[in-house]
């Protein structure tokens, strides 16, 4: 069965599908940015992947194989404490150059 894979940015391949995996004959390129990846199979149903991750792309027999998973909703907290722990330790780097007069 073939598939359309759609990420954010507009882009667009066509692949074929085997269980949950996505096989193209050349190696594809992805963009960055994987926040929203839209499947739409040969027959009409999608699948859509938030802030996805590629698992794999692996050269098998001349065909490059490879797959999506969703962020989870424990990854996502983490990743959103440690966004928030990079803006508070630049802070605390400001405020510290300003305490010690080195502005």
């Amino acid at each position: 069965m073939e598939a359309t894979i759609k990420f954010k940015s507009g882009k667009t391949i066509t692949v074929e599908v085997n269980g949950n995996c996505y096989i193209k004959s050349k190696k594809p390129s992805f963009p960055d940015d994987l926040s929203v990846v839209t499947v739409t199979n040969g027959d009409g149903t999608q699948q859509v992947f938030e802030n996805a991750r590629l698992i794999e792309c692996a050269a098998v027999d001349g065909k490059y194989w490879f797959s999506f998973l969703s962020e989870t909703e424990q990854e996502k907290t983490i990743r959103e404490l440690r966004e928030e722990n990079e803006l508070l330790e630049g802070a605390i780097a400001e405020l510290a150059e300003i305490i010690g007069g080195g502005e």
